[in-house]
Order: C-alpha cells, then sequence, then structure tokens
C-alpha cells in the first residue's frame, strides 16, 4: 500500500475511534479530543462529570507498538487520575483488527485500568450493531408479506423492480441506491399501493446490513415501521418503542448511535401514521397531514448532516409532491423517487415463484403485490390440467378482497369488507364525473365512509381513507382525490351493481344516478357477473326484472345497460319479458355473445358506442339502433354483411377491413390451419382482454375448420400469443401483454406476413 494511502488509512480509522469515544464518553461535550497531557501528545482524552477516558488507537498488529502505546497510556492514566481525584479512570487500546495475542499480553501485564479492545468491541459499548441486525431479521418489514399466508419471515425471491428518478425518470437498481445512502444521501421513495415499495426497502436494508458486517466502521441500518408508532412524536420514544419491539435489550443503545450518526435511517410508510385528535375537520387537510407525519420531520430535522434518512410512502396521501417534500422535512439534496412497475420479465419472474409457467394475460395488473395476490391464489393451479389462469372478473374480484384486507390489517377496527364497500362506493360516486375516475372531495370521503359504516371516521379510519388504494391526489387546492387506476375503479363499480341486481327496491346510490354517468367496462361486466355466479338466487329473470324497476324508477340507462351486459354476459340464451331501450349513453364496447339466441328486444337510442363488436355474431336477430354514433364495427367489413333495417340513421366511423372479417380470412389463398389461426386469434385479440370461451372458437367455422382449431390453439399457446384461464368451470383462452402489436401486424396482412406461427 502506498505511504500516503496508509496515512490516509490511519487518519480515518483514528477519526472514527474518535467519533465514537465521543458518542460514548463525552456526549454532552463533543469537542473534546485529541490533546497534550505533560508534552505528549494523547490520541483522545474525554473528561465526564465522572470519569476520565483515554483513548490510544492503531491499525497496527505489531507487539512493539502495544509496548510504546501502552506505556503512553498508563502514563497518562496515573497523572488524570492524580489530576481527578475523585473521578474514574479508564485507558482503551484500540485496533483496528481483533488485538493479537501479544498486544493483549502487553496490556494486561500494564494491569489496571488498561484493557486492549477491538473498535469493534469499542463501538459496541456505544450499540451492539450486530446483535440489532440479528434480531431486527426476524421482525416484519413494513408491508411485505407473502400474500397467501401472511408470513413476513418467509418470502418468495425478490425480484428487483428499479424505481425512476422522479426528475430525469433514471432508474435506479438497488446497488445504486445503497451506494448513494452510503455516501450519506438521503432517499425519498414514493409510489401507489402494491408498488413494492416495503419490499425494496427490506432489500436495501439487507444490502446495508451486510456492508456493515463486512465494515464496522460503515453505519449500520436502522428500519422502523412506520405503522407501529401510532401517536408518536419523539424519536427518542420511537427509537426506544422498536427497540422493544425487535427485543433489543438496550434501547437506549439505539438513541446513542442514531445522535452519534452512527445509523442509516429507514423510516416505512410515512402515510400510516394516524393523526391525535382529528374530528372530522376537512378544511384544514394539509394542516392534519403535516401534523401527522411530525414523528419523521422530527427525524428530519434531528439526525446529523452525515445521516442518510431513507423515506417510503404513498405518494397520493399528500396533494402534491411540493407539499410532501416540506411537510416530511425531506433534505433538500435528497434523492426522490418513484416506484416503478415490472417489466413483462420482471412480471412472469414474479408470477414463475408461484409456479406459473404460462404466457402472461392480457389483463394482468402491473403491480407487484398484485401480481403475487395472483400468484399466491391457492387455486391458481389445477393439478390434472396443468398450471392455468384466472379470468379478469375472478382475477379482479379476488384482488379487491387482498387490497381490502390488506389495508384492513393496518387499522383496527375496521374490516375487509367494510374496506372494500367504501372503495365500491367512492367508484360508484365518481360515475357522475366526466371520465369516471373523479374528483373526490374530502367531505365526500368522509360522508362514503359514513354512509357504509354508520358512524364518523376516527383518526386511525382518516388515515384509511387518505391512503386508499387506488386512488391519487387530483388538485393540491381542495386535496380532492381521483382514481388513478382504470381497471380498479371499474371492478369496484360492479358491486353496487351486483347489490341492485340481488335487491332493486332497497336502498342504493344507484337510484340517484339520473342523467349521463359512466357505464362499467369489460372488467366490471366480467367481475359483476362472476360476483352473481356464486349467488344462488341470481337468475335471468330476476336482473332482467331489477333493470325495468329501476328503469321505471328514472334511473339513468347507463345503470340499466350495465345490468343488461351483466345479465347477457351470463345468461347468453335468455330474453327479457319486456324490451329494454336505452338512451344516450357511452359504451366503450358492446359484444354479441355468441350463444346468444337473439338482441330482437334491446334498443340503442341515441347512444355513442366506440366498438361493435359482431366478432361472435351467428346470424341471430341484432339490437336496434336508431340514431347512434359508432366508431368501430369489429367483424363486419360493411353494411352488406348486416341487417340493415336494424340501423336507423345510425353513422359508423370505421369497419373490419375485408381480410380481417370472418368471411373474409376463410377466403383467403392459403392453408386451412393458416385460416383456424387467423380465425382465433381475431376472435381473442378483439375482446378487450376478457377472453373468449372455448366453443366461441369453432363458431363461424365449418366441420373441416372445425377439426384443426385444438392443434391450432396449440400453436397459438405454445408461440405465447394465447393462454388459457377457467371461469366458473369454462375454459376461455385470453390475449397475451405484450403481444397486440405482434397479432395486429399478422391479421393486417395475413398472405404476405412471415411469422413464424403460421405455416410457410
Amino acid at each position: 500500500m502506498p505511504a500516503d494511502q496508509k496515512q490516509q488509512d490511519e487518519s480515518e480509522f483514528e477519526a472514527e475511534v474518535l467519533r465514537i469515544s465521543r458518542a460514548l464518553f463525552a456526549p454532552e461535550n463533543e469537542f473534546q479530543g485529541s490533546t497534550y497531557i505533560g508534552t505528549a501528545e494523547r490520541d483522545g482524552v474525554f473528561i465526564g462529570p465522572d470519569s476520565v477516558t483515554i483513548v490510544e488507537c492503531t491499525v497496527s498488529r505489531r507487539k512493539d507498538k502495544a509496548e510504546k502505546d501502552g506505556r503512553k497510556l498508563h502514563e497518562a492514566c496515573v497523572a488524570m487520575a492524580r489530576q481527578h481525584p475523585f473521578k474514574s479512570v479508564k485507558g482503551f487500546f484500540v485496533t483496528r483488527d481483533e488485538p493479537t495475542a501479544d498486544q493483549r499480553t502487553v496490556i494486561k501485564t500494564l494491569g489496571q485500568p488498561l484493557v486492549a479492545c477491538s473498535f469493534a468491541q469499542l463501538r459496541s459499548q456505544l450499540v451492539d450493531s450486530l446483535r440489532y441486525l440479528e434480531l431486527r431479521a426476524s421482525y416484519p418489514f413494513g408491508s411485505a408479506r407473502e400474500p397467501s399466508s401472511g408470513d413476513y419471515g418467509d418470502l418468495k425471491p425478490y425480484v428487483a423492480v428499479d424505481p425512476v428518478d422522479s426528475g430525469s425518470a433514471e432508474p435506479f437498481p438497488i446497488g445504486r441506491v445503497a451506494r448513494q445512502v452510503a455516501d450519506g444521501r438521503s432517499v425519498l421513495l414514493y409510489g401507489d399501493y402494491g408498488a413494492g415499495k416495503s419490499m425494496f426497502l427490506r432489500e436495501l436494508y439487507q444490502h446495508l446490513a451486510k456492508a456493515h458486517r463486512k465494515d464496522p466502521f460503515r453505519p449500520f441500518p436502522i428500519l422502523l415501521n412506520l405503522r407501529d408508532h401510532q401517536g408518536q412524536v419523539y424519536p427518542v420514544e420511537a427509537l426506544e418503542r422498536h427497540a422493544r419491539a425487535i427485543g433489543f435489550p438496550a434501547p437506549p443503545q439505539l438513541v446513542r448511535a442514531w445522535r452519534s450518526g452512527d445509523v442509516t435511517l429507514i423510516l416505512d410508510g410515512f402515510d400510516e401514521i394516524a393523526t391525535p385528535g382529528w374530528i372530522g375537520k376537512t378544511s384544514a387537510m394539509r394542516d392534519i397531514r403535516r401534523r401527522s407525519v411530525e414523528l419523521v420531520r422530527r427525524f428530519c430535522q434531528e439526525s446529523r448532516a452525515s445521516t442518510s434518512v431513507v423515506l417510503a410512502g404513498r405518494a397520493h396521501f399528500f396533494d402534491s409532491e411540493s407539499e410532501m417534500r416540506t411537510a416530511l422535512g425531506a433534505h433538500s439534496n435528497s434523492l426522490f423517487l418513484m416506484a416503478g412497475e415490472p417489466t413483462e420479465e420482471q412480471a412472469k419472474k414474479i408470477l414463475h415463484a408461484y409456479g406459473w409457467h404460462d404466457a402472461l394475460p392480457e389483463w394482468l395488473p402491473s403491480r407487484p403485490l398484485l401480481l403475487s395476490y395472483l400468484g399466491a391464489s391457492s387455486d391458481l393451479q389445477d393439478s390434472i390440467e396443468g398450471t392455468l389462469g384466472r379470468s379478469a372478473g375472478e382475477g379482479w374480484d379476488m384482488m379487491l378482497d387482498r387490497i381490502a384486507e390488506r389495508e384492513a390489517s393496518m387499522e383496527m377496527g375496521v374490516d375487509g369488507f367494510t374496506v372494500r364497500k367504501v372503495l365500491e362506493r367512492l367508484a360508484t360516486q365518481v360515475r357522475h364525473s366526466a371520465d369516471g375516475l373523479g374528483p373526490i372531495s374530502q367531505e365526500e370521503l368522509t360522508s362514503v365512509f359514513q354512509s357504509v359504516c354508520g358512524y364518523a371516521p376516527d383518526e386511525g379510519s382518516y388515515q384509511l381513507l387518505q391512503r386508499l388504494p387506488g386512488l391519487g391526489a387530483m388538485d393540491s387546492v381542495d386535496g380532492s382525490r381521483r382514481f388513478v387506476d382504470v381497471s380498479l375503479a371499474d371492478a369496484a363499480r360492479a358491486g353496487d351493481v351486483v347489490n341492485c341486481i340481488l335487491e332493486p327496491n332497497t336502498d342504493s346510490p344507484l337510484l340517484e344516478m339520473t342523467g349521463t354517468v359512466a357505464c362499467l367496462d369489460e372488467v366490471g361486466v366480467d367481475v359483476a357477473a362472476v360476483r352473481l355466479e356464486r349467488e344462488s338466487s341470481a337468475s335471468s329473470g330476476g336482473a332482467y326484472s331489477s333493470a325495468n324497476t329501476l328503469q321505471s324508477r328514472g334511473v339513468s340507462d347507463a345503470v340499466v345497460a350495465d345490468i343488461t351486459r351483466v345479465a347477457v354476459r351470463l345468461w347468453p340464451g335468455s330474453t327479457p319479458r319486456n324490451s329494454i331501450s336505452l338512451h344516450e349513453i357511452e359504451l366503450r364496447t358492446f359484444s354479441l355473445a355468441a350463444d346468444a339466441n337473439s338482441y330482437d328486444w334491446l334498443r340503442f337510442q341515441d347512444c355513442i358506442i366506440q366498438e361493435l363488436d359482431f366478432t361472435d355474431h351467428d346470424g341471430y336477430a341484432l339490437p336496434h339502433f336508431y340514431g347512434c354514433l359508432i366508431g368501430q364495427m369489429t367483424g363486419v367489413a360493411g353494411w352488406p354483411a348486416l341487417q340493415t333495417d336494424r340501423f336507423v340513421d345510425c353513422e359508423v366511423g370505421q369497419f373490419d377491413a375485408q381480410m380481417s372479417t370472418a368471411k373474409g380470412i376463410l377466403a383467403l389463398t392459403t392453408t386451412p390451419m393458416n385460416k383456424v389461426l387467423l380465425t382465433i386469434l381475431k376472435k381473442i385479440y378483439a375482446q378487450r382482454g376478457t377472453g373468449r370461451k372455448e366453443s366461441a372458437l369453432s363458431r363461424g367455422l365449418d366441420a373441416k375448420h372445425r377439426e384443426l382449431v385444438p392443434e391450432a390453439v396449440q400453436r397459438l399457446t405454445t408461440a405465447g400469443l394465447i393462454t388459457s384461464a377457467r371461469s366458473s368451470g369454462t375454459r376461455i383462452y385470453l390475449p397475451v401483454r405484450g403481444m397486440a402489436s405482434r397479432v395486429r401486424r399478422i391479421l393486417q396482412a395475413p398472405q404476405s406476413s412471415a411469422d413464424s406461427v403460421l405455416e410457410r
């Protein structure tokens, strides 16, 4: 080692020994350190109210160095004992590594009050960091738990999903964040529910703990779950409670280590600390939120400038990033990171850990938590038919339950059923808005909670409302919120629709909906159908009767349309006793069912339909359309293919290309297998993520082509273009995430396509 590097290492070691010694022996006077006793310089002299401590430190492992420093240390102790006769005197000979046997013998021979010790031993007097790391490993890390069991110890292998810089969108892998933290930089990590923040912090903690075990000169990490510190505002109290919670025997040691700058502080869940004294005042939300994070702000303010403080929580708890930074007291040079979304490959790795080895259905959510919920579901795998997935309706219904249970576990007194009802009611409430997603005022949050629970929210319930999953800040001035996950909002909206179908004469917020409101999308219809299928009292007659009853009471035709579409999804062969007319509604899509007998009973008047899907139409009577604006006709190439008397004064923006329709595909000059492959792709990818029943894949094909369907399905599955699922015992086939553009290229030029899935 070069001489200048060796000298630098020795200087850094001496400085670290003095820092620890000040924290241990002179916390009230941090300016004490090296000084002269007589004419000889001593590395460190610390005079306290009742004691005098003298320190000599060395990186040398030589015996003669111990003899020389030991004599100096002994002489200094004798001199200080004469100078301070009423104080105890102690001398420490501190080595960077464990003292050699010769060095210990030399110091022991010199006798009291000298002690030979390593730096790690000296530091353990301040805090036994290795003992802390050992105990902390057996305590939960925020919300990082195995979804199926709630176990926080036996977790699946971590799949790295890199957060991104909030300003530049530059990805920050865990190793890079760990290096930033090791250099003393603070970090604020924020994101929506289920983005993997706690898992990321757990991994960061393990990186830092490993580095500390390897090099005791590095700070060691302390990670607090802020939900454990409800009502606390003082850091000292929080650290001592944390120590007792994990079983650490000396809570004051953690306080001393933090005060001395010997730790990296990680605070998980700044949105999970209830505000004492909240009494329903929604007019001062910003002040209430600021007071709720008082503990976090004090930690930031009272930590040493060299201490890295890592914070994590839900961004939408605050109205804006500016409010978040100010309220938390985050350091100005902090690294601000947004939790990222997994790539396709990362999503596959998450599900592979649970035994999923098929392609990913297009409807699957991207959040790591929701992927884990699906993966951990007990009936994800079918032991007879191999690994199968779920339909969109079954998947989202299950995830809503899991999300609600997870939120309820953070708040005593509110169960998962109630949390889900609040989400469902809020999703219904925003159907009045232009996009069906918001805004939701703070007063509406409170009133919805009260209407569901029968009482006003208390402090803990208020926290739950501020961080409800799927809601984000909409307006930083009035503190309003909105749904940021379209699929979650649509799935939640299905709850009140189901209740209306089952009990149309009971009070429901849908009864108050008149005029223009948002309709359910395909996910919502699928969720409602799944839930009704489990109800023995549900029937097509009851559903259509509910639709007629609600329409007669002046309820919006959008709600009537929801019930009608759910009934058609569940009972396609049934027809209502009375005709149903829908006026001035807007539908994103309307798909004709493969198993329908007739739609002669259904009328659309002055409606906007973005996509009218005829892919499964099998010659039965169509609905009646009067003065409707239709954006896309899928599955037909023009008016000649339709029952034109069913369309009066209607405008159509675009028809399918002739070669993309079922008839057009069958007329192509290509192999029978290619025709079947193209037909199946057209049917599955025409429907927005909810897939097609197995029986629908053969419709429109003659006997010769139908025989090829099983082989074609196998071929498409092997190529990763479709995947299978089970919905109430029926096999369905779903589009694969990320494959829509490939399929679109195949269908747009089927005869010239060189795609490997087609026969040559």
